[in-house]
């Protein structure tokens, strides 16, 4: 497919489903990417391309990208998880080129074509056995493969992503400085001052829901809650995070399952929320940063907050 049909901004439909399985394996994967059940409802309809995904973060691995250079993010809903037992990771969704079609924005009015779903549907794959879940996020790594070696490999990345219109300038300089800034912080032992003193770490049950305001307790308040790891029962507190302190947010759901990317286990969980609309930092409040690269990641991975790590804020 024409990779100028798939720049930031351009509109594209959702190709058909009887398109879609024409692409897909006997796992329902095209190049070991699954089109998951979640995607379904999309398919036939109008969407702006997000970004293009030159990069992408995958648990326990350096920065990874799509062999062919084929995959984007469009604007819309995050994965709900619906068909992957009430999973809350919220993943934004990877779309190969294969599965879109380029249209302008005057074709808005096209009609979803439904036809051919449930065939569709049959061939997507959602667990490989009892336990053990498949989506796109257990399969990042087998989907993608390393960046080849190189001193220059950020700079080459970042000037991509600023030539296809993924990041602004500015906004790329403002990454990278926090980035340096952070490294700075790491070599003076920022690390150690998120170690907390407990062995079994407390928990905080505020039944927090959507729409609350909150407001983020002070990095001291925080580490009290911690053990020697910088995790409070197995969520683990990042520097980045710190930047939130102080500042207030609004509840964006609650987090009570995850998949597992390395594992594909389901995990339960207790007294978790993400958040949305945290003030004065814009979407770099709510999404992580890869530690260890400039810039953010196209999978926008949202942060987990403790709710013993935050307090209600009175109207």
């Amino acid at each position: 497919m024409n990779a100028e049909g798939m720049l930031v901004g351009n509109w594209v439909v959702v190709r058909s489903a009887n398109e879609i399985l024409s692409t897909l394996d006997d796992n329902g994967t095209l190049d070991g990417l699954p089109f998951m059940p979640e995607m379904l409802g999309w398919c036939g309809k109008l969407f702006r391309i997000q970004r293009r995904v030159d990069k992408t973060c995958v648990e326990g691995h350096p920065i990874r990208r799509f062999p062919a250079n084929d995959v984007v993010v469009l604007e819309g809903p995050r994965c709900d998880g619906s068909s992957h037992d009430g999973c809350k990771h919220a993943c934004r969704i990877y779309w190969k080129q294969a599965w879109l079609h380029p249209v302008d924005a005057d074709d808005a009015g096209i009609e979803p074509v439904n036809a051919d779903l449930d065939k569709l549907r049959t061939r997507l794959k959602v667990k490989t056995d009892e336990h053990h879940y498949f989506c796109q996020s257990t399969e990042l790594l087998k989907s993608t493969e390393d960046f080849p070696p190189g001193r220059r490999r950020r700079a080459r990345i970042a000037l991509t992503e600023i030539r296809n219109g993924d990041i602004g300038i500015l906004l790329a300089l403002q990454m990278l400085t926090l980035f340096l800034w952070q490294r700075i912080l790491r070599k003076l032992g920022c690390d150690n001052w998120l170690r907390g003193p407990h062995k079994r770490t407390p928990a905080q049950s505020l039944n927090l829901q959507p729409g609350e305001l909150v407001r983020v307790k002070s990095r001291t308040r925080i580490v009290e809650t911690l053990d020697h790891k910088s995790s409070n029962r197995g969520i683990g507190l990042c520097y980045e995070m710190m930047r939130c302190c102080g500042r207030e947010a609004e509840v964006r759901y609650r987090v009570d399952r995850l998949i597992n990317e390395t594992t594909g286990l389901m995990r339960e969980i207790s007294d978790t929320v993400a958040l949305s609309s945290m003030r004065g930092c814009g979407s770099l409040g709510e999404e992580c940063l890869c530690a260890g690269e400039p810039g953010d990641c196209p999978r926008g991975e949202l942060m987990y907050w403790r709710e013993i790590w935050l307090e209600r804020v009175n109207s």
